[in-house]
């Protein structure tokens, strides 16, 4: 084979895998928008604002992460996309106030976590291997009951639960195990990929497919500054998404030391770098009027189970989502993949990515004490995750804790590992 023979090759491989991060990514990133939207009141054009104008933003601040400059970007193949977090409280703001004081809310988040990136920074002692790997398993735990209920077919389905949904899911689920056993390679490294098409292929037979939406999508949208609103501006708001900007830094680190290999390590002002990308991110999702983004966790699953980690294909990632962004019709076929297709291969995807916290913490010494650190940490973090309710009546002040089980339970492994070891230089 010549060498542009070869090099098309790789490029081909390289936009395989980048859609194998996008269909991993996309419903989760603009399904926020919506829930949000639909919440609010908004009419149908202002909700296909934010979707477009999210995704848009997405590919952005995927960029800032990926890119090692001198103030912004932690040089990691770091995805970012729409956080859950912000669900709660920016329903809440849009509806005791108004939209724009949501968004308002969400650029003065910006501002203050630009503040408090190179503070947060300094925190890089209080994260030890010990502590990264409880929270990259955390990771992979708090996304269990994600890749089941889309297993079900999603949380509201009339179907759900029923013996041909589970089918289909599981039957992607067999798929990629099947190919990712069997080959070996770049076949082996999209094994997710080709079992979301096949999946999606079967699922259509049993007319579980709805491309309905691609008629009423826009065919071109171009994102424009307070489009929906202008920014308008109180404090407890504004405090309320500062907290939720807090949760991104945490979710962020998580992602962060988890696409370490070998015997990298992360400076404190790689960290300082990448909160400040994260920070621009709410800046711009404010300015534009739509949600903010966090590093998300289920493409820290792909690149576990890929093991490529090559900026090329988080740059095509960024391409995608930037034309999905612009180009709405294209961005309805990346929502057509159905529920139980995407649960499939999100066990797949998430289990490695708890699979490997594991290995993190299988390579070290543990004590009788960080067994004890560990033990508590999952505990929490898992009951915050399977059982919300049981914190419900705490002080709203709290509520950011409990909103999160990665974040309840990387507190928790935190605050555990100073009182039994200390703070140790890293």
């Amino acid at each position: 084979m010549n060498k542009l023979a070869w090099n098309e090759m790789k490029k081909g491989q390289n936009i395989a895998l980048s859609i194998q991060h996008l269909l991993a990514m996309y419903a989760g990133a603009v399904v926020v928008p919506i829930i949000i939207a639909d919440a609010w009141g908004l009419p149908p054009e202002a909700t296909a604002y934010m979707v477009a104008a999210d995704i848009v933003i997405c590919a952005i601040t995927t960029f800032l992460q990926i890119y090692d400059g001198r103030y912004v970007g932690i040089g990691l193949p770091v995805v970012m996309a729409s956080t859950f977090t912000g669900v709660g409280p920016l329903i809440k703001i849009g509806l005791e106030h108004n939209v724009a004081t949501a968004f308002g809310s969400v650029f003065a988040a910006g501002v203050i976590m630009l503040i408090l990136a190179p503070v947060f920074a300094k925190l890089n002692r209080l994260f030890p291997p010990l502590v990264t790997g409880i929270v990259v398993m955390l990771i992979g735990i708090t996304l269990m009951p994600v890749a089941i209920n889309n297993l079900a077919g999603g949380v509201g389905s009339t179907s759900y639960g029923s013996l041909k949904v589970l089918g289909i899911g599981f039957l992607t689920f067999l798929i990629i195990l099947f190919i990712y056993k069997f080959t070996r390679g770049f076949v082996q490294s999209v094994a997710t990929l080709i079992g979301l098409v096949i999946g999606t292929i079967v699922a259509s037979l049993f007319g579980m497919v709805d491309l309905s939406a691609v008629s009423g999508a826009p065919l071109f949208q171009v994102p424009m500054p307070l489009s929906v609103a202008a920014l308008e501006f109180d404090f407890g708001s504004i405090l309320s998404l500062t907290v939720v900007g807090i949760v991104t830094f945490i979710e962020a680190t998580g992602n962060y030391f988890g696409l370490l290999e070998g015997d990298e390590k992360l400076s404190e002002a790689d960290l300082r770098k990448g909160y400040r990308s994260a920070s621009i991110g709410y800046l711009l999702a404010g300015i534009f009027n739509t949600t903010p983004q966090t590093a998300f966790s289920q493409n820290l699953g792909v690149i576990k189970v890929s093991g490529v980690r090559k900026r090329e294909v988080i740059m095509n990632l960024i391409i995608l989502m930037a034309l999905m962004g612009f180009i709405p019709k294209l961005g309805v076929f990346a929502t057509a993949v159905p529920a139980p297709v995407l649960g499939g291969a999100m066990i797949f995807l998430f289990g490695n990515v708890f699979a490997y916290g594991v290995s993190v913490l299988g390579s070290m010494g543990l004590s009788g004490d960080d067994m004890t650190i560990i033990a508590s940490a999952i505990t929490v973090g898992l009951g915050v995750t399977v059982v919300p309710e049981a914190f419900l009546q705490l002080p709203s002040g709290l509520s950011w804790i409990t909103s999160s089980g990665i974040v309840a339970g990387s507190i928790t492994a935190v605050l555990l590992n100073v009182f039994f070891n200390g703070i140790q230089n890293k």
